[in-house]
């Protein structure tokens, strides 16, 4: 079910049955490599909220397709947000769901750059509960996950791809991207491995500013080899992402809150 094609009424009516649980997809436009399309991470995000919310009969919001991403402002066709502003959006997202009655929330990336922003927005609601700022009919959890992290997902990953699934431009990404939007694999520069960096934390997409990260990765692609991508293995893919978050969110919706146990 999605959120934006339902009727205030059709919420009420799912509330009061006590499913109070939403998957809220983030994404982000920024450069994918030479042949991957810029929407890449919001395209897979979508995609595995929607097939998730199928398999766990969810409500899932719409999309949020910008985040934070100015280490790839030196390519054309990136857009990237402040910290500061997704972190101020998903507040208040978050404010308003616990409003109406929602209680779980999981957020669902598919963009690494995502993650602290969306871990202080999830802070900051709480801390405001704690000081008695805000309240809400019941008490409010948000999870936050990237579509890849279950355990059938990185397994494919593993078997497919081993170290060349690397960290952006990744095959598994370009993969359902290729399957969700009917395209082609394209041309790809040749694969180029990493050498370890000091001055470089790659996972969760701490990079340097846009002109040193284009000038360290001028393909646009970080460690990963997506010549690698097939669509067929972007439909392995949705599927086991899918399966994995439709379990984390089932448990998710369904754990009882210690305070009210």
């Amino acid at each position: 079910m999605r959120l934006d094609r339902m009727s205030w009424p059709e919420v009420e009516q799912r509330l009061a049955t006590g499913r109070r649980g939403v998957i809220l997809p983030l994404g982000s436009l920024e450069q994918h490599g030479a042949a991957g399309a810029l929407g890449t991470d919001a395209i897979c995000a979508e995609a595995v909220a929607l097939r998730a919310a199928e398999l766990a009969g969810a409500v899932v919001l719409p999309l949020l397709a910008y985040g934070p991403a100015q280490f790839n402002l030196g390519f054309p066709g990136t857009v990237s947000l402040r910290p500061s502003t997704l972190s101020a959006l998903l507040f208040d997202v978050l404010a308003s769901l616990g409003r109406t009655g929602f209680s779980r929330v999981l957020l669902l990336t598919g963009h690494g750059g995502n993650t602290a922003p969306a871990l202080a927005a999830i802070q900051e609601v709480l801390s405001e509960v704690s000081l008695g700022r805000l309240a809400f009919p019941h008490p409010l959890s948000a999870k936050l996950r990237a579509w890849w992290e279950g355990p059938r997902c990185g397994a494919l990953r593993q078997n497919l791809y081993g170290a060349r699934e690397g960290y952006h431009g990744t095959p598994s990404e370009i993969a359902i991207a290729l399957h969700v939007t009917g395209a082609q694999p394209g041309a790809w520069p040749p694969y180029r491995a990493l050498p370890p960096d000091p001055l470089v934390d790659l996972g969760g997409d701490r990079h340097e500013d846009a002109v040193r990260h284009r000038a360290r990765y001028p393909e646009g692609v970080v460690g990963a080899d997506p010549s690698l991508a097939r669509p067929e293995h972007g439909a392995a893919f949705l599927q086991a992402a899918a399966e994995d978050v439709a379990e984390i969110f089932l448990a998710f919706e369904s754990a009882p809150d210690p305070a009210h146990s």
